[in-house]
């Protein structure tokens, strides 16, 4: 009962250190960008930060400005239809490359390092993403200047993605800087845990619940000042990456929205692609969407930029329509990798790629018809198991590709 008086001034000076505190330990986020991304992908740039010691707070970072016009068609349905175009075996054209790993000591031949032949390893990838957390560990292809209002849709859209990307893994290291802090034997720190418990984690998040914020200078450099540091620093991180997902959101369904018009493709001279829905490249089960999420093999938060079908091994891969073959050879994380120029669409440049295959059937300058083979189904780069890795990207930015097949 005595020692009632020394708590309670404890407690309140503990319990007062929010404002001193929350004005010291903003991030400097504005420090660096992703070290390759493309200039051409437009402003934005993407900070990195090292592992923070005490904690912080993410500032806002300014989107990109981007102004979306009313669209009338309405929103498609993603729907996954089984294509009815013929499995007929590959049609005659050059010599094509069959690849099923990279040789030891270097990238398959033909493919040159700049290329993305080598991958990452799983072990390297925290220290890359300690650096830059939103940094790709997938190999990107060259992007269109933004130079229209859809393409700048498509532009801001990958922005907001990839700054998902770095709060979700800037979100998940400071949660576990609090959970091993939390455990050092400090009796403040302690009590100020235990008196939070009870309480709710962010929405979806499993993360240690918020300590109360205090404003004595003295508990600032103690375990106790840098875990409600910590702790505020995850609440304002979760605050945006929830403004960050819905704006991701609708950016989403007003390019979504453009897919029907899109589909009545401009065709540039040469092409054959006539327009129509993409057929779809199998008729595997569809097992991981378009967007961000937690990587199965780098164990890390990725930007995911297509869908995941499951298909056996040596499962026929159909082109998506009529074009020409731009990439086909080792990526990188997608093992072998094709991606096919289909002409224009919603003015910019349409195109499919297909990842992780076990064998390429078609070369880069081929010509190809919709529903030709144009590869086999495999487990190539970094893959969990066998399955197709399919891709729809306006001038060279990934999209949604179930509005498309």
């Amino acid at each position: 009962m005595n020692g009632q008086g020394p708590r309670k001034a404890t407690l309140a000076a503990v319990a007062g250190a929010a404002a001193l505190m929350m004005a010291s330990v903003w991030l400097d986020v504005g420090a660096g960008t992703a070290a390759a991304r493309s200039s051409a992908q437009g402003p934005l740039p993407l900070p990195t930060l090292p592992i923070p010691s005490v904690s912080v707070s993410l500032p806002p970072v300014n989107p990109p400005q981007v102004t979306l016009s009313p669209i009338k068609p309405p929103l498609l349905e993603p729907t996954l239809e089984p294509s009815t175009a013929p499995t007929a075996a590959p049609t005659a054209g050059p010599t094509a490359p069959t690849v099923d790993t990279p040789p030891t000591g270097g990238s398959p031949v033909g493919v040159r390092p700049e290329d993305g032949g080598p991958m990452a390893s799983p072990g390297s990838a925290a220290a890359i993403i300690a650096a830059d957390p939103a940094a790709d560990l997938y190999p990107q292809p060259p992007v269109d200047a933004a130079v229209t209002p859809q393409a700048r849709q498509v532009a801001a859209l990958t922005e907001v993605q990839h700054r998902i990307q770095y709060l979700h893994n800037i979100l998940a290291r400071t949660r576990d800087d609090l959970t091993r802090l939390q455990r050092e034997p400090d009796p403040m720190l302690q009590l100020l845990t235990a008196l939070t418990a009870g309480a709710a984690p962010a929405s979806g998040a499993a993360s240690p619940a918020p300590l109360a914020a205090a404003d004595s200078a003295d508990v600032v450099d103690t375990p106790t000042g840098r875990a409600v540091a910590l702790s505020a620093a995850i609440t304002s991180g979760q605050a945006e990456l929830t403004r960050r997902q819905q704006e991701e959101a609708s950016l989403r369904q007003e390019i979504d929205r453009r897919v029907r018009p899109a589909l009545a493709v401009e065709e540039p001279a040469g092409a054959a692609y006539g327009g129509g829905r993409l057929g779809r490249p199998l008729s595997g089960r569809l097992t991981s969407r378009f967007g961000t999420r937690f990587d199965p093999y780098y164990k890390v938060w990725q930007l995911h930029p297509g869908v995941d079908l499951a298909a056996p091994i040596g499962t026929p891969i159909l082109a998506a329509a009529d074009g020409r073959v731009t990439r086909a050879g080792w990526y990188g994380g997608y093992g072998n990798y094709t991606c096919i120029d289909h002409g224009r669409a919603d003015g910019q440049r349409l195109s499919t790629c297909y990842g992780h295959q076990s064998r390429l059937l078609v070369s880069p300058g081929q010509r190809v018809r919709a529903g030709q083979v144009i590869g086999l189904v495999g487990s190539t780069g970094a893959s969990t198991g066998p399955h197709l890795h399919f891709e729809v990207r306006l001038g060279g930015r990934p999209v949604d590709p179930l509005p498309w097949i």
